[in-house]
């Protein structure tokens, strides 16, 4: 899966506990201290639609590119839907901290389960400033222990070869990596939770 959810997502999909939906505020991470900034990594909201657009309109250029493989700019209806999520086979988490008084989002990760075997893609965005910080791996950690928690069997996504920050993000939480066959420019993700 590249960086953008597809809203063509299959209906017909495994069904998943009601984890996520009951146990949202039970679900926030402690706060982690990162100068005089605290991270929070918790599920998203419905609320969070401004926070959603205003953090994809704060990415630099080549961010943005490696988040949905494109130049182009997340609509509308994609926030909404990125941010009104179907928590029967989505998953996402935020990463926010407070800056003069007002939650701002750094860093989102995400799943959507595409068949009945219980594989999900997954996406994973940090804003420019936080990259290289260990945010990632925390995020991507969160999203990956909610997955366990919701029954999916393997994560899989993809990413632009060049990406070094993702690659090398991938190989710490053990993911195995692959070029797409004929297109070299992209490399495949994946990892299995089941033992």
């Amino acid at each position: 899966m590249n960086f953008l959810m597809n809203s063509t997502t299959a209906t017909s999909l495994v069904n998943l506990p009601s984890f996520y939906a009951t146990t949202i505020e039970e679900w926030r991470s402690a706060p982690e201290d990162r100068g005089s900034n605290e991270i929070q990594v918790r599920p998203i909201q419905p609320d969070d639609f401004e926070r959603e657009r205003e953090f994809v309109e704060r990415l630099s250029p080549r961010t943005a590119y490696q988040r949905l493989m494109s130049a182009r700019k997340p609509s509308t209806e994609e926030l909404m839907r990125w941010t009104h999520i179907d928590r029967s086979h989505e998953g996402a988490v935020v990463a926010t901290v407070v800056i003069d008084g007002r939650e701002q989002q750094v860093g989102v990760a995400r799943y959507v389960v595409e068949d009945t075997q219980g594989e999900a893609d997954f996406a994973i965005v940090i804003a420019d400033e936080w990259q290289g910080s260990g945010l990632g791996i925390r995020l991507l950690s969160a999203l990956i222990d909610l997955a366990r928690q919701s029954g999916i069997k393997q994560l899989s996504g993809s990413t632009l070869s060049d990406n070094r920050g993702m690659l090398a993000l991938a190989r710490r939480l053990g993911f195995s990596l692959s070029k797409e066959a004929g297109a070299a420019i992209v490399t495949n993700l994946r990892l299995t939770l089941e033992s």
